[in-house]
């Protein structure tokens, strides 16, 4: 009997941590620190080619799931056909001592072309990324202007918003050269604004690298695990009575 017992408590701890495993997301933001109206730029089609935001990975986590900024593209003069910035967002490790990007870029969204307005109209933009990150390492999202070598004047230009708050370990930065393409800007130096961040959201999650049994189906093991180890210690009781039954037979 302590045989199951032992068994069961054993399959009890799995599902306890498979309990654990589906703890809530961590969410880093300071949305709610925007008073809605402040913001910088330009960058897009007549202006800096990217803008970011780097930020360390929280402790206990191991991916990232998905991020956020509030972009607005408004008109900048009076040209009647202005040409709409067309974007891509990007996630790369980062390094803030040597403002370079470290590795490969670990995710890139399908280009999105922001609608132009008459005036700074802020709309959320949310990317799924769901990529591995490294909990206590430094990572950036950016957003580039692919369009961004366009030289017209009263073009569309992006705008994103910033926050009042100063994040611990993060701060929004843009590539040393202004009109760096996708290629230059990840391999040179960002100049680096202490002390500033962008209005973003950043969801970070603990995923486990191997499948673990859902509760119900451990539950499902540990009654077949007992049964198992009870009819295990039946058998050789019974064998026992057999063998006296044929020895007094005789």
């Amino acid at each position: 009997m302590k045989t199951i017992v032992l068994a069961a408590s054993i399959l009890v701890a799995l599902a306890g941590g498979a309990r654990s495993a589906l703890a809530a997301p961590i969410v880093i933001s300071t949305l709610p620190s925007w008073n809605g109206s402040a913001s910088i730029g330009d960058f897009g089609s007549s202006g800096f080619s990217a803008w970011g935001q780097f930020f360390v990975a929280p402790t206990g986590t191991n991916r990232l799931i998905d991020f956020t900024f509030l972009l607005s593209d408004a008109i900048e003069g009076g040209n009647t056909n202005p040409v709409p910035v067309a974007m891509q967002a990007h996630l790369v490790q980062y390094n803030p001592l040597t403002r370079l990007i470290v590795g490969p870029t670990l995710y890139s969204s399908a280009e999105i072309t922001v609608p132009v307005t008459s005036a700074l109209q802020f709309e959320l933009y949310k990317f799924d990324v769901d990529a591995a990150v490294i909990a206590g390492s430094t990572y950036m999202m950016f957003l580039f202007a692919n369009n961004f070598e366009l030289q017209i004047p009263d073009d569309s230009r992006l705008r994103l918003a910033t926050s009042g708050s100063d994040l611990a370990g993060g701060a929004y930065n843009i590539p040393m050269s202004a009109f760096a393409d996708l290629d230059t800007a990840l391999a040179s130096p960002w100049r680096v604004t202490a002390g500033a961040d962008l209005a973003f959201s950043a969801t970070f999650d603990h995923r486990p690298t191997a499948p673990v049994p859902e509760p119900d189906t451990l539950l499902l093991l540990a009654t077949a695990g007992a049964a198992g180890l009870w009819a295990a210690r039946r058998r050789p009781a019974g064998a026992k009575g057999q063998a006296a039954s044929e020895e007094a037979g005789a």
